[in-house]
């Protein structure tokens, strides 16, 4: 059996021809189309694939390529089909195969983005209405990849080399840093693993492609800072009211997504029952004296919290600390490919809701509790997602341990 590919010979408007394939078996034969176009001028008639030295575009390289990579894989499964016909009967005429090669390539396949749009209805009912706004914005990214890359996404041509240009389009096009760049990927393995598991492709090459996160610096309260904003007094009501779901947050620990949907229904025996909103696993966390005395403030309000959204609570969270005179110089690297990026601030500059649960981790384990207590209450579920948090513990001990036995003065001869 022979396998060839062609130029459509009819005249078009369109500088393009569409590709046909042409099976052939003695004198028995088998057409095509293959649903690709290319220019002529792009064809070399001798190899039946794109000839990308007719070209010095990178870009226009770059889709001859990913062309090319289709019709091998379309070859090989159309030899695919024939072993898989006559390893039931070895005896299947050419009238067989073409049967099944035409049923196989007649299938009408959904298209990528369809399978995208069931991926997203899929998870609704399992993740969190963020989880679902970043797959929104994973999808957006993709397309603008797309439309970049001038390549239609299939899954026949994900492999290393994609994920390499979509990394880079992300870092160059986007100017992510390389962390946001990872988790952004991440999502789209998510998705991958996802179509392959429910059949929709057979493509595992997002196994291939191994993100390395780079370790950031963490900034929480000390509980200096932490006990100098709880004891603060402040005139005005709405900066009052931000401390109290702040410093309520430092306490408990949990995400502000949580603390936006407290409820008195889940606040028993100095427990709150927890089911959370990002992984909705259910959660026991003990309030301690000061979570507590925040609550009792607010045994009048319509809600346990004053809540407001996350957006106005890291605009007046930086206002707060401001004049609570958290000032620490805090120094952050990141980096955007090979380039470093390193920003000096002021600690309430970089202050958000997301340091409350930093500020719990941290001075939890500062004080001596185990790092397996800290995981029950936080909802952590591995010790990898604490090692960031452990290596400051490591430098509380060094602190410790010259607070307690002093500086050596002199050296021992």
């Amino acid at each position: 059996m022979k396998v060839k590919f062609y130029l459509d010979s009819k005249k078009t408007q369109r500088p393009e021809k569409a590709i046909w394939c042409y099976i052939r078996e003695y004198n028995e034969t088998l057409a095509i189309n293959t649903g690709e176009i290319v220019t002529p001028e792009h064809w070399d008639k001798q190899s039946q694939r794109a000839n990308l030295r007719k070209t010095r575009d990178q870009i226009k390289k770059g889709s001859l390529k990913n062309l090319n990579q289709y019709l091998n894989a379309f070859e090989n499964k159309i030899f695919d089909i024939t072993r898989t016909v006559r390893s039931k009967d070895f005896s299947a005429g050419f009238s067989l195969v073409a049967d099944e090669i035409k049923k196989q390539f007649n299938k009408k396949e959904t298209g990528f983005w369809s399978i995208f749009d069931e991926f997203k209805k899929s998870k609704k009912l399992h993740v969190s209405k963020q989880s679902l706004q970043k797959y929104s914005r994973l999808e957006g990214l993709l397309q603008e990849f797309e439309n970049y890359s001038r390549n239609k996404i299939r899954f026949e041509l994900i492999n290393p080399k994609f994920f390499e240009d979509f990394y880079s389009f992300l870092i160059d096009r986007k100017s992510y840093l390389n962390n946001t760049a990872n988790k952004t990927i991440q999502f789209f393995k998510t998705f991958l693993i996802w179509a392959n598991t429910n059949g929709f492709t057979d493509n595992s090459n997002h196994k291939a492609f191994k993100g390395k996160f780079e370790q950031n610096e963490v900034v929480f309260l000390s509980e200096e800072e932490l006990m100098k904003l709880y004891n603060l007094e402040i005139g005005n009501e709405r900066l009052s009211r931000v401390r109290d779901i702040f410093v309520f947050q430092c306490f408990t620990g949990v995400r502000y997504s949580d603390i936006l949907n407290i409820s008195r229904e889940d606040l028993r025996n100095a427990t709150w029952y927890l089911r959370t909103q990002k992984t909705k696993d259910i959660l026991q966390i003990p309030l301690n004296s000061f979570s507590l005395s925040i609550l009792a403030k607010y045994q009048d309000h319509p809600t346990p919290l004053p809540v407001i959204s996350n957006q106005k609570m890291n605009k007046y969270l930086k206002e707060l600390c401001e004049l609570a005179e958290i000032n620490e110089v805090v120094k952050t690297v990141q980096y955007k490919g090979n380039e470093r990026i390193e920003k000096t601030n002021k600690k309430f500059e970089v202050i958000g809701t997301h340091t409350a649960r930093r500020t719990f981790i941290s001075l939890s384990l500062q004080k001596g509790m185990k790092p397996d207590v800290i995981m029950a209450i936080t909802g952590h579920t591995t010790y990898k997602m604490m090692q960031k948090y452990l290596k400051i513990a490591d430098h509380h001990k060094r602190d410790e341990m010259d607070k307690v036995w002093g500086i050596p003065l002199r050296q021992i001869k």
